[in-house]
């Protein structure tokens, strides 16, 4: 039972039953890892090489793969990679018209991310190891059992990014793209299968057996440890890694050419594995492996006539020489009847098709011709080798290639004895430009063309000189202000860029601002320096002038709207007064009005610098005096005198000898007829006065009885004083209250006669006002008979 379960359970979980996981279609592939120009950073890459023709419907093209890197030592898992699909590239087959025949279409498909790698943590000595894994295999692969049950595993080693706590570079071998082919069987065969480096390691190549999949773990799941170690598939019998195709000779690669070869015994299609592995001083330190397969077919015997190839431009046999930057044109015969292939170091040169080549490349080439429409075996030409001439390059070289306008630049050309020399701009020489260093005067794209007489060889080489993002530096103020104290100074680069630095000086100290704007500047010289980041420094020169110092003169209290105009004046001379009120150098109070008014002035120097300052000035709200119409009053008697009240007034009177009391009021009594002046100042300033004229009369005397009887003895009612008082007037009552006696200027007295009768003996009222401004009297006068 148990037996049973376990078989159930491999099903479920293999490949084989899982239709999405199958991947009959992939031929083969390898992994890439190349070191970027950052420390720990890599272009880490996967190329697949699918045979289009027989993939199936489930076969889908994903656009993203998961890549997975170990550490060797115990088979960490360090981290996982997402690799993006970035191209799909047709491969070249020789012979098209056999391809079609049977079918074969070959692609590569890349997968690729720059990924960053910590070498603190990638440090291990043991180094590291770098795998991708899919099921299954092309059922049709002859040379292993059970294909279709069988995965690939794609696998790259590396070691530590760091040796002796020092980085160290290292880029795995990359594997040319390999060229779409066929063999034939009993037919010599070979097959550029080698890889460059980018450090100029050893690489060593030889084959070995692929590895399966971990075919228990089904699809979806992540890439799996080398622990156990991988398996390795299965051969059929009669086959191994060194029969991996069978012949005479069986497949081989060349240990340092990393060149296939065999001629096949027997048809079919045979996946096998080359691993190149990396030295750097005669030690190992990476391999990558490269998985391929390749179809055996029979070939019809019928061979087209062998090629040969023909230098036409320049002619020549082989090996030619020719000058680097030209070009050869390489001819073989031209027939309809046959397709043209052309090979540079045994590799198919894509859409070279035609019976010429024009190459600028040196390199051994050769053509391979086929039937154009018969598929049969085809035939390779001898290979035509062209060699570079011994003859010097052109090489500019250049400090800088930036033009900064603070320093000059100098292309300089590499000097040789025979070499002639030609500056160009634009593909046109440059007049009088034939020495080896030329000074560039402006940004552009130049060309250095040298001829070498011994060689008769012509070289060029070119350089783009950019403007550097800095051109000119200037000094100013912020908006349109002028070069003032106190204002910003700005610098200004043109054009406007980023990643500046500045250094300022200040009568020649230096200032401890990095900025482009210093606030508030002072009076003096100001230089800054400022740096792109090409190094290009300009500097610029601003003088700060001083503001002028304006001063108002003293304003005084001005004594109400009425007082008049004021005259302004202010330094230094020829600025400009503004305020209420003010027009040219005047202040009118009349129109500014009563309160504290604020006098500017604004006052602009030669420099065009610009200052103001400005004073209060109060319009005073000066009261009114007036003590009201002169007055009379008796002798002897008091007469107060009222001036206006309010606060911050104080009061002046004159004369004060005859002053009972000294405030806004005063009680006088004069002795005699006084003016009275009343001085009023508000704060202490404005005095306001007015003067009265207080009369003084005589006592009027009114008698108290009288005898109207015609004995020539007090016969009438004489007021004594009258004289003084013209204006007196008088009325009588009876004890009714019946009018008995009016006079308006009481100037004859009273006889004691009504309506001309003798009034009766008794007490009558009397009302006396001695003049209009002074107040009535009362009282009463006994009538006797």
């Amino acid at each position: 039972m148990d037996r049973i379960l376990r078989l159930a359970y491999w099903i479920l979980l293999s490949p084989l039953f899982c239709h999405t996981a199958v991947a009959s279609h992939i031929a083969g592939g390898n992994i890439e890892f190349v070191a970027a120009a950052k420390p720990g950073q890599y272009q880490l890459s996967l190329n697949l090489y699918i045979d289009d023709a027989s993939k199936g419907p489930d076969a889908t093209l994903e656009t993203t793969i998961i890549v997975s890197v170990f550490r060797s030592r115990d088979h960490q898992l360090m981290s996982d990679y997402s690799l993006k699909f970035v191209r799909q590239l047709p491969l070249v087959y020789a012979n098209p018209a056999c391809a079609s025949n049977r079918g074969l279409v070959t692609s590569e498909i890349r997968y690729s991310a720059l990924v960053q790698l910590d070498p603190a943590r990638f440090n291990d000595p043991a180094g590291y190891y770098i795998v991708w894994e899919k099921c299954c295999r092309n059922q049709n692969v002859v040379n292993v059992r059970s294909p279709q049950a069988s995965g690939m595993i794609y696998y790259l080693t590396f070691p530590a990014l760091l040796r002796g706590g020092a980085s160290f570079r290292n880029s795995s071998p990359v594997f040319l793209t390999p060229n779409a082919e066929y063999i034939c069987v009993n037919k010599p065969f070979s097959l550029a299968f080698r890889a460059t480096d980018a450090d100029g390691d050893e690489l060593r190549y030889s084959l070995v057996t692929p590895y399966n999949d971990n075919i228990y773990k089904p699809y979806g799941f992540n890439n799996s440890p080398n622990s156990p170690a991988y398996r390795l598939l299965q051969w059929e019998p009669g086959f191994s890694e060194q029969q991996a195709i069978t012949g005479n000779p069986a497949l081989s690669v060349g240990r340092t050419s990393g060149v296939l070869s065999v001629q096949p015994d027997r048809l079919g299609l045979f996946a096998f594995t080359v691993l190149c592995e990396e030295y750097r001083g005669g030690v190992k330190i990476g391999e990558v492996r490269r998985d391929h397969q390749i179809l055996v077919v029979d070939c019809a015997a019928k061979v087209p006539p062998k090629p040969s190839i023909a230098a036409v431009g320049p002619a020549g046999n082989s090996p030619l020489e020719f000058c680097e930057g030209s070009a050869v044109l390489l001819r073989t015969d031209a027939d309809t009847t046959f397709n043209y292939q052309w090979q540079r170091d045994g590799y198919n040169l894509p859409g070279q098709t035609k019976s010429a080549l024009r190459t600028v490349e040196p390199g051994e080439y050769r053509v391979v011709k086929s039937f154009a429409v018969i598929c049969t075996r085809d035939s390779v030409s001898e290979a035509f080798k062209l060699t570079l001439k011994p003859s010097s390059r052109a090489v500019i070289t250049a400090l800088d290639t930036v033009l900064c306008p603070s320093r000059p630049l100098l292309l300089t050309a590499n000097q040789q004895a025979g070499l002639k020399y030609q500056w160009q701009t634009a593909s046109t020489d440059i007049p009088g430009a034939q020495q080896p260093v030329y000074t560039v005067p402006k940004a552009g794209k130049y060309r250095l063309k040298t001829y070498n007489e011994t060689t008769d060889c012509t070289a060029l080489d070119s350089v783009t000189v950019l403007n550097s993002p800095l051109q000119r530096v200037r000094l100013s103020a912020t908006g349109s202000q002028s070069l003032c104290e106190g204002n910003a100074l700005a610098t200004i680069a043109e054009p406007e860029t980023t990643k500046l630095t500045y250094i300022w000086t200040h009568d020649g100290l230096p200032l401890n601002n990095a900025v482009s704007v210093l606030p508030n500047a002072m009076v003096g010289n100001y230089v800054v320096t400022v740096t792109d980041t090409t190094q290009c420094a300009l500097s610029a020169v601003a003088r700060v002038n001083p503001r002028p110092r304006p001063v108002i003169d003293s304003l005084p209290p001005v004594c109400g709207p009425s007082a008049g105009v004021v005259p302004l004046s202010a330094s230094p001379v020829g600025g400009l007064f503004s305020g209420p009120g003010v027009t040219g150098a005047t202040f009118n109070p009349a129109v500014a009005g009563l309160g504290q008014q604020r006098i500017r002035y604004a006052v602009t120097n030669a420099f065009g610098c610009k200052a103001d300052t400005s004073r209060s000035v109060t319009v005073l709200n000066v009261p009114k005096v007036d003590l009201g119409p002169d007055k009379r009053v008796l002798a002897g008697s008091s007469l107060r005198l009222d001036g206006p009240t309010g606060s911050g007034l104080s009061y002046q009177w004159d004369p004060v000898a005859t002053v009972l009391s000294v405030n806004s009021s005063l009680v006088v009594r004069p002795a005699q007829t006084t003016t009275y002046r009343l001085t009023v100042r508000l704060n202490g300033a404005c005095p306001v006065t007015d003067d009265m004229l207080v009369e003084v009369l005589p006592n009027l005397f009114v008698p108290t009885a009288f005898s109207p009887n015609g004995d020539g003895l007090n016969d009438t009612w004489a007021l004594k004083g009258i004289d003084a008082f013209p204006e007196c007037s008088v009325r009588i009552y009876d004890r009714w209250g019946e009018l008995m006696y009016q006079a308006a200027s009481y100037k004859e007295p009273w006889d004691g006669r009504y309506r001309g009768n003798p009034v009766a003996t008794g007490v009558y009222e009397f009302v006396i006002r001695p003049a209009p401004d002074q107040p009535e009297q009362r009282g009463t006068v006994m009538l006797v008979l």
